[in-house]
């Protein structure tokens, strides 16, 4: 585990029009025992109201606000943004729907490690719940959402770093690693628009050039606020170029602002 000074931590919250879920989300960061020296929304065309919402939580929370203009499904290229953004040594990326308990921060950290990529887990909210939470949000209601036993916190020691190094164990809705260690993978590749596998994409390539994936099961479990699925209409071209990823091993995206 990494034992060293801990680093600075970069909280990267990508968001799309849900100002409300955002709201939630910021006031799980205002519960956390580990606070981030920044807050860094990334934010793929979102409207007046998200642009409200940061300006009003500015007053409590160090938030940076990277906005592109709605056009498409630009994930990859507003995560790059915050990345090239952020001034911290150690970055964590969430969805703006995402809740966090108290000590997702903290346990990030804690399983963190030079040349991992910590890979945490959700427990998604039924419509119910969720709805419960957005009616009201407050820190109460918010920490409702935590009821599950996913939440449980288990020490797993080394059996973390066994059987979930694969592409399909990691998602950048509850994921952390060193800024250095993305920026050496040229960060994600703005050539996947559309909803899909650009998060995967960016698991691979770091696969590909010497990292491994540690579980974060049962230490960084987030929940995630229902929502219905966003259109797939751009799926199969970005399996294509994923598909060609692993295929040559690649380990620099095709198109990046990052790591240029």
């Amino acid at each position: 585990m990494y034992d060293h000074r801990s680093p600075s931590v970069g909280l990267i919250i990508t968001t799309y029009n849900r100002p409300d879920a955002l709201v939630a989300v910021l006031h799980s960061v205002m519960t956390q025992t580990v606070k981030p020296c920044e807050i860094i929304i990334s934010d793929d065309g979102s409207g007046t109201e998200t642009a409200a919402v940061v300006q009003n939580f500015k007053r409590q929370l160090p938030i940076k606000h990277c906005w592109l203009p709605d056009c498409a499904f630009r994930a990859a290229r507003a995560r790059n943004l915050a990345i090239a953004k952020s001034t911290a040594e150690y970055l964590i990326f969430i969805d703006g729907d995402i809740l966090m308990p108290n000590a997702f921060i903290e346990n990030h950290l804690k399983l963190s490690d030079p040349g991992k990529v910590i890979s945490g887990n959700r427990k998604i909210l039924s419509p119910e719940a969720t709805q419960k939470i957005l009616n009201e949000i407050n820190i109460q209601t918010v920490n409702y959402a935590f009821k599950s036993k996913k939440f449980k916190r288990l020490w797993l020691g080394v059996f973390r770093d066994h059987f979930w190094n694969t592409l399909e164990s990691a998602r950048t809705c509850n994921l952390s690693l060193f800024k250095e260690d993305a920026v050496a993978v040229g960060g994600f590749d703005e050539s996947f628009v559309g909803w899909g596998r650009e998060d995967t994409d960016f698991i691979a390539r770091s696969i590909n050039s010497g990292m491994t994936i540690r579980s974060g099961r049962f230490a960084v479990t987030g929940a995630h606020l229902w929502h219905k699925e966003s259109p797939r209409n751009n799926l199969s071209n970005n399996e294509r170029m994923l598909q060609m990823t692993v295929r040559l091993g690649s380990t620099k995206p095709k198109k990046s602002l990052v790591g240029q």
